[in-house]
């Protein structure tokens, strides 16, 4: 009839049912016999009041009289009166035929008739006495106003009447309070009988159960040791998670291994994992495992979601010590029928699995690199590449001495300085097209970005310097090792012997394609278009000193110009100009052997508004001194270290250093560099170099 087989459980489940409707019946019956107790309680009290009520008339009707002979006022005394005969008639009448009277409290109640004759009888005497004198009070009012014959009149009958009342209100609470005493005996006896009855059923229930218990726990015990052994010999982390991240009582004996600490049954997944994974992962971890208890979501479709599929952790061990592992999780839904109880979880640690993939990973990205090194290496002119690696070796040795000097020079100073050697070097090794370089002084350039503006920098935080200038050594050593041996393979050293001056305009100087080169690939990675145009002497004509500074010089020029001058595509065309951007550069030698270097872009210009933006914003100017200084002044902010009118900085400007590598070379060869500019038409630098020392020693 009820759809199901009780089975076995039968016995059981009768026995509980009988039981429940027993206790619900017990229930029942004390909550119908509690409330009549209540009701007689409140019924008891009531009639007490009574008795109040009539003593408090019959002495306000004495005074009412006293009152009245003297000829004084009564107003409080009849007020007083009416408040005791209403509140006695609301009463009287709600035991009669039930209704609403006055608490004890003063706030209105309703109370149920007495439903007995005798109390009912009492009633009946109460109100013949009552109804004569209750018409006398209503007659009286409350105006306080009365003759002496009426007053006396009133005091009479209340004297006479308050006995009677007295009497049959004593009567109606002793009546009510048997009442009470005769349903508190009923209850206790549907007490004692309901408590009897339970305890039987009862013992029924817990012989049967007994039996069956023992029946099951002989199953349950043998499923626990098939279990068990194989909880115990498994090799992966298994063990059940349910919908509040706790784990279950029984898991693999190799989870603790695994995961790292034994006590893991009823503990919150999360908060294992916390101490050994990020914030994020956390995040994630939880948004997963939560979406995985959604039975609308598709366990499939979630699968390439988990977040615990490749996991790093760390692991203190004390004393200030960690240690790395990897370990997967994999998440399994668990059902019953269509609802989804827990998940089975398994874990693996699969750190050597890891470190094997990395360790061939690191071994392809080695051959790589050396591969990479070596084409990038082939590319390069030998008496170019001798050049660069000479002063790179002397920029490195030279930041080396700033880290070591402990003069106590000013910090700021010793950072710019370190600073401008970096940048220019970074700018000759992408000139060259030598990313393999590049790139490790980018990173050195970040690290002193960081430092560059800071006010309390200590000699811990030159430690990150340090750290990366030993890794250029290196670097620069292991290039120089591979120009050595690619120049024993061509039978030369590692400097070609000079080539023939070229000066046609078919074949531009070598240098000149770097330039071109350089330009391009800036201009490709900031969206640009740029064709450079050179005329002038062969560099290869001056001394070499002033070689390498036009070229640095140059090239700071070109990433400059194709990063703030020259605009995108979109803006040239609308300003009418080709899509194009033009530079030009002209390079002259002079009677005394010094040089002249000409370099002009047909670009954007230099914004007076945005040098002074960047001033203030850099902290080098107040908004008060950036707006009296004239052009000019403003102008020559373009060479102050860390002035930059780009907001955002990437591997090609922002940090505000390329011009102030260019005044930094020009002042220490003696030069000077003038500058000219057309807002929206474009800029041009004129540089002046002097013939050097060793030229003039040398002549």
């Amino acid at each position: 009839m009820l759809g199901f087989d009780l089975g076995k459980y039968r016995t059981i489940v009768i026995s509980i049912a009988l039981f429940l409707v027993l206790d619900l019946g017990v229930l029942v019956l004390n909550f119908v016999i509690s409330s009549e107790i209540d009701k007689d309680a409140v019924n008891i009290n009531l009639a007490g009041r009574q008795r109040m009520l009539s003593q408090r008339m019959a002495k306000t009707a004495l005074q009412v009289e006293a009152r009245a002979v003297q000829s004084v006022p009564f107003e409080k005394e009849a007020e007083e009166l009416q408040a005791a005969h209403s509140t006695f008639d609301s009463t009287l009448n709600a035991f009669i035929a039930g209704g609403a009277t006055l608490s004890g409290a003063g706030s209105e109640i309703r109370i149920d008739r007495i439903d007995d004759a005798k109390a009912q009888a009492i009633l009946g005497e109460a109100r013949a006495l009552w109804t004569p004198f209750s018409t006398q009070v209503r007659a009286l009012g409350d105006k306080g106003t009365a003759t002496p014959e009426a007053a006396a009149t009133l005091a009479r009958q209340a004297e006479n009447v308050n006995l009677g009342l007295l009497k049959l209100m004593n009567d109606l609470t002793t009546r009510s309070e048997q009442l009470s005493s005769d349903k508190a005996t009923t209850l206790r006896l549907v007490q004692v009988g309901g408590i009897t009855l339970a305890t039987v059923n009862f013992l029924i229930i817990l012989f049967h159960f007994l039996r069956h218990l023992r029946e099951s726990d002989r199953l349950v015990e043998r499923a626990k040791r098939e279990t068990d052994n194989i909880l115990r010999t498994t090799q992966e982390g298994l063990f059940l998670l349910d919908d509040r991240f706790a784990i279950g009582s029984q898991h693999s004996r190799a989870l603790g291994g695994i995961i790292g600490t034994e006590q893991l049954a009823e503990q919150d997944f999360l908060g294992i994992l916390r101490p050994m994974v990020t914030q994020k992962t956390l995040d994630t971890t939880r948004e997963y495992i939560e979406l995985l208890f959604k039975p609308e979501i598709k366990e499939k479709l979630v699968g390439s979601l988990n977040p615990l599929s490749h996991v790093e952790i760390h692991q203190a061990h004390g004393a200030g010590e960690t240690s790395t592992r990897y370990l997967q999780f994999g998440f399994n839904r668990v059902r019953d029928e269509s609802r989804i109880t827990h998940l089975l979880v398994t874990a693996n640690d699969i750190t050597r699995r890891v470190k094997l993939e990395q360790e061939l990973k690191a071994t392809e990205e080695r051959a790589r690199g050396q591969m990479g090194m070596l084409v990038e290496i082939l590319q390069v002119d030998p008496s170019d590449m001798h050049r660069f690696l000479q002063a790179a070796n002397e920029g490195l040795h030279h930041i080396n001495g700033q880290l070591m000097d402990q003069s106590g020079g000013k910090t700021e100073q010793k950072i710019n300085a370190i600073y401008r050697i970096t940048h220019r070097l970074k700018g000759d090794a992408g000139a060259l097209g030598l990313s393999i370089l590049a790139e490790p002084f980018h990173e050195l350039e970040e690290v002193l970005s960081g430092l560059r503006g800071r006010s309390n920098v200590s000699g811990e935080d030159f430690l990150p310097v340090t750290v990366q200038l030993k890794a250029l050594f290196e670097q620069l050593e292991t290039v120089g090792s591979a120009v050595n041996r690619i120049g024993q393979v061509r039978g030369v050293v590692t400097v070609e012997p000079p080539r023939p001056r070229v000066e046609t305009a078919e074949t531009p100087p070598r240098v000149v394609g770097l330039w071109q080169s350089f330009a391009m690939q800036i201009a490709e990675r900031q969206q640009r278009k740029v064709e450079l145009i050179y005329s002038g002497i062969d560099l290869e004509r001056l001394a070499p000193v002033l070689q390498d500074s036009v070229n640095g010089i140059v090239t700071q020029f070109l990433r400059n110009s194709v990063v703030h001058g020259i605009e995108s595509p979109a803006e040239r065309r609308q300003r009418g100009k080709p899509e194009a951007g033009r530079i030009a550069v002209y390079v002259s030698q002079r009677d005394d052997g010094g040089a002249d270097l000409s370099f002009r872009d047909d670009g954007q210009g230099l914004s007076i508004a945005k040098l002074r933006d960047a001033a203030v914003r850099a902290g080098k100017l107040t908004a008060e001194e950036a707006a009296t200084l004239d052009q000019r002044r403003i102008v020559a902010l373009i060479f102050e270290p860390g002035i930059s009118t780009r907001e955002t900085a990437d591997e090609d400007a922002g940090r505000g250093a390329g011009l102030d590598v260019v005044k930094d070379m020009i002042t220490t060869l003696g030069g000077t560099v003038r500058i000219g500019s057309t807002p929206g038409e474009y800029c041009h630098f004129r540089v002046s170099l002097p013939a050097q020392p060793e030229q003039l020693l040398a002549a």
